[in-house]
């Protein structure tokens, strides 16, 4: 009897190790468009900062200021980058294939993965263009959604 529950045992362990591990290409394809459908919402804001900036720019704010000139490159090139972020996804929606099918399923989940790292690389912008962006305005005591 304990022979073969040591067999049972080294049988399921086997079968364990060669079950397939690798997440497949459904998986990742889902997570894609939930990282794409957050940031869809998250991309609102990115323009939505952009205007509240635009109008900083042209606002009494900035021209009473001493370093005036200084503050509005320094607006000017975040309103570059916050359109940058928002090129980045259009240009990601773009070219993403949502019906995409490769000839194995080893080329879907390869194709899956690497538009996988392009919508990190897009979501990372956006986190890090609104946080300056929410930054700049606190400082000038814009309105941040609704405060």
């Amino acid at each position: 009897m304990n022979r073969i529950n040591i067999t049972v045992l080294c049988l399921i362990t086997v079968l364990l190790f060669s079950c397939k591990t690798q997440p497949d290409a459904q998986a990742v394809r889902q997570e894609v468009l939930n990282i794409h459908d957050k940031l869809m919402i998250d991309g609102e804001k990115v323009i939505k900062n952009k205007m509240k900036l635009d109008a900083l720019l042209v606002s009494n704010q900035i021209k009473l200021s001493p370093d005036s000139a200084v503050q509005k490159k320094k607006i000017s090139d975040l309103i570059t980058r916050l359109n940058a972020a928002d090129e980045k996804m259009m240009d990601w929606m773009h070219f993403f294939k949502d019906d995409f099918k490769g000839k194995t399923e080893q080329e879907d989940l390869d194709y899956y993965k690497s538009e996988m790292v392009k919508i990190r690389a897009v979501e990372d912008s956006y986190i890090k263009v609104t946080r300056e962006s929410d930054s700049l305005m606190k400082v000038y005591q814009v309105k941040i959604n609704g405060r």
